[in-house]
């Protein structure tokens, strides 16, 4: 099987990458709007935030598996070195090189980006609870089992139509 010329994949993952930057920082634009729709409690706007965020992670997601198909298809397995070797292969004038460490410093604040806003929603979660179980006559930060195992928070529960 031959392996297709070191120009061409230069020239397909160039692309790829520069596709999976455009996605990758409307992801990050999703999430500092779901960040902005969580601190405002604005439903509307948290979820036009979450359908940009899926279908960039969807785009995303299948721009991956083209980067995976091309490198293997240029004879690069798929460990976690594939990208290194395949730019050390065929790139260059740093073409690719360049493109990948800025997708990547993108992923990284994306991430950072999701992991402040899950620790928003468990806070309003928890303070969604809290709340729930001053209504239900139980004392807030009750969990379901007690220090000892037994069920702590299930039997001193009272219906909301009794609280």
């Amino acid at each position: 099987m031959s392996h297709p010329a070191p120009a061409d994949v230069r020239a397909q993952a160039v692309e790829i990458i520069g596709d999976s930057i455009f996605y990758a920082l409307g992801l990050k634009e999703s999430l500092q709007e779901e960040r902005k729709a969580l601190e405002a409690q604005d439903m509307d706007a948290l979820q036009a935030a979450v359908d940009g965020k899926s279908a960039c992670v969807e785009n995303l997601q299948a721009l991956d598996t083209r980067r995976i198909d091309l490198c293997e298809k240029s004879g690069f397995t798929s460990a976690a070195e594939q990208m290194q070797e395949l730019i050390d292969w065929c790139d260059e004038e740093d073409a690719i090189n360049s493109r990948w460490e800025h997708l990547l410093v993108i992923a990284a604040e994306s991430s950072a980006l999701n992991m402040t806003n899950g620790a928003i929603i468990r806070l309003r979660q928890q303070q969604f609870e809290s709340s729930l179980s001053v209504l239900r006559g139980v004392t807030p930060g009750t969990d379901t089992y007690g220090r000892n195992g037994s069920a702590s928070g299930q039997a001193d529960r009272s219906s909301l139509a009794q609280a």
